[in-house]
């Protein structure tokens, strides 16, 4: 979708150095995708201490390993 912005040269030309693009629009998004991911990531820092999740991470890995080798020595694996 079509966006106009108004920088000014010198905000411009610092997206630019910043974000290492010679082309304006691709310093523009890539300023934004980078934004973006902070975002996500300070809202998923806000959730820390606020949610429980179980250590068994292991437990999971070594379950669906041990699974996978019964399927391939019996030879039912799908193709």
């Amino acid at each position: 979708m079509p966006t106009t912005v108004h920088l000014t040269d010198e905000e411009l030309a610092d997206l630019q150095e910043l974000t290492k693009q010679s082309d304006p629009a691709e310093a523009l998004r890539v300023a934004m995708h980078d934004y973006v991911r902070y975002a996500r990531r300070m809202q998923l820092k806000q959730l820390s201490g606020q949610i429980r999740i179980q250590d068994n991470w292991q437990d999971l890995e070594r379950a669906e390993t041990e699974s996978q080798r019964d399927v391939a020595a019996d030879g039912t694996g799908a193709d």
